[in-house]
């Protein structure tokens, strides 16, 4: 039931319901469950002790409301670890695999096309279908260089970023340029994976975290990112 109620809890937030500052109120959370106070309270703990949730002595469990300095050093660790899981994969991915990524490509070329039409985002279900395959790419990715620790860290710091993106009121919008420069990345990647080129799938990957951050931070990048390397 802990087990349970820390993947409920945890669900919520990647999704945004419970916004950051807000109160975890464990009473609240156990009648969603049909739980009792025990199982929540553990879970609480266990997400504070990943950083997630923040214990205020005498007054409970708040939703980490993070700060921009905290975004940076999160992609300056994706940064250290992710290139490296992709060079692996270079190596080490199978046939398969390269299948799944060609597909997952091919699914977003025809949203990036559907998006020359109005309104020029994705809605709801489209958003939901363009993270889907966003998570699903780089879920393939990690997996092919058969590494659990990469497999482990990389999940994790993704959810972060995902969690911190929301808590920050940032929102997604996926637009035609947002869109397309994804895909783009996705493919390039793919076709390095299928060269065997790793040092190439590093580069790209290292690249696509940069931009990244300074989507995320609303930073221009000619003035430069990751503690002023451009």
């Amino acid at each position: 039931m802990a087990a349970q109620a820390y993947e409920h809890i945890r669900s919520r937030l990647s999704r945004g319901e419970f916004p950051a500052g807000m109160q975890l109120v464990t009473r609240h959370i156990a009648q969603e469950l049909g739980a009792s106070l025990n199982p929540v309270r553990e879970a609480i703990g266990r997400l504070a002790a990943e950083g997630l949730v923040d214990h205020v002595p005498g007054a409970g469990a708040f939703v980490h409301n993070p700060t921009p300095q905290e975004i940076i050093e999160l992609y300056e660790f994706r940064e250290a670890i992710e290139p490296a899981a992709a060079a692996k994969a270079a190596r080490t991915i199978t046939e398969l695999e390269l299948d799944i990524l060609r597909a997952i490509c091919d699914d977003q070329h025809a949203m990036v096309r559907s998006l020359r039409e109005p309104p020029g985002h994705l809605q709801e279900d489209s958003l939901q279908d363009w993270l889907s395959t966003e998570e699903r790419f780089h879920e393939t990715l990690i997996r092919a260089a058969r590494n659990m620790y990469f497999d482990r860290t990389v999940n994790n710091s993704r959810f972060l970023t995902r969690l911190f993106q929301s808590h920050l009121s940032l929102g997604v919008n996926v637009d035609l340029q947002v869109a397309a420069r994804t895909w783009l990345s996705h493919v390039r990647i793919l076709r390095a994976l299928e060269r065997g080129d790793g040092d190439a799938a590093a580069a790209i990957m290292r690249y696509s975290l940069r931009r990244g951050l300074a989507m995320v931070l609303g930073v221009n990048k000619s003035t430069g990112l990751m503690n002023g390397r451009k």
